[in-house]
């Protein structure tokens, strides 16, 4: 699918008139975001034995953010391209297992920190502004993006049950892309616009784990994760122009992302499946963002 849209949005892109003015600028931005994955899995792939058998969850992932963007605009048409690179500085971990449904009968219980790793986004967009009355724009948006959650598990303590966590350091890495649609409205006043823009995104769900304490289990991949899903991006901000060349915005972003599938353990001797009830991410940021037309 990636293949398809990139070169079908560079192919609408050199089809724009030469007529039209072209706007070039790049964009530059740091910020703070949390995040909180969780996934849970059943006992087999009906869903069943139990119903819920290990639930993992990351809560406060905090990271710091840096953003790098282009956007080329000829005439209405635009195309956009942003890289964002999170630094996690600080979270929680939280591994349960049960052996009766519903959550109950829980045996084992560590918590563990999650101060460690990195995150990843990455995305093109392609759009065209309608304006109303001069001052209100709405903008529909075609495109592609790319998220990753790389979340390290170490120094654990396990508080039910009685496993032996000394040196764990184990990772889990979630991924998620496919292609999006979205609207944009903006509204300028003098030398301010205040935006709001809402995504929706279908999604091809891949993670894995490398396990360290896990003897039993293949590495680096211990367990894989695959599945179908979606997600939605709702961004606001506020932007001042301080020249007649660049600006400054207050950009606030939130995530939600949700997919399922299936979770299948590479023990050393063979492959075993079981359901992935569901995998979740949800996100929310606050960046600074410095823009400068070129």
């Amino acid at each position: 699918m990636f293949k398809i849209i990139i070169p079908s949005l560079l192919l609408l892109w050199c089809s724009l008139s030469s007529a039209n003015a072209t706007n070039k600028s790049i964009v530059y931005g740091i910020g703070e975001r949390d995040t909180n994955v969780d996934w849970n899995i059943a006992g087999n792939l009906a869903g069943t034995n139990p119903n819920i058998i290990s639930e993992l969850i990351w809560d406060n992932i905090k990271s710091h953010q840096f953003l790098i963007g282009g956007i080329w605009q000829e005439g209405d048409y635009f195309v956009q391209t942003l890289a964002e690179y999170g630094a996690i500085h600080a979270g929680e971990n939280q591994d349960s297992d049960y052996n009766l449904d519903d959550r109950k009968g829980e045996f084992s219980r560590s918590i563990n920190q999650s101060g460690k790793g990195y995150l990843l986004d990455g995305e093109i967009n392609y759009g065209k502004d309608y304006f109303f009355s001069g001052k209100l724009k709405v903008s529909p948006v075609l495109g592609y993006s790319f998220h990753r959650q790389h979340l390290k598990i170490y120094d654990g303590k396990q508080v039910i049950g009685s496993a032996d966590l000394s040196g764990l350091d184990s990772l889990y890495q979630a991924n998620w892309h496919g292609p999006q649609v979205g609207i944009g409205l903006n509204y300028k006043k003098n030398s301010n616009v205040v935006s709001f823009n809402y995504g929706f995104q279908n999604i091809y769900f891949y993670g894995h784990t490398d396990w360290n304490l896990r003897s039993d289990l293949k590495h680096p991949k211990s367990m894989t994760q695959q599945g179908k899903g979606s997600g939605i991006k709702i961004s606001g901000s506020f932007e001042h122009a301080v020249s007649d060349f660049s600006s400054l915005s207050v950009v606030v972003n939130y995530y939600n992302y949700s997919a399922m599938g299936d979770h299948t353990f590479h023990l050393s001797s063979s492959d075993s499946s079981q359901k992935l009830n569901q995998v979740n991410w949800k996100g929310n940021e606050v960046k600074l963002v410095y823009r400068s037309l070129f």
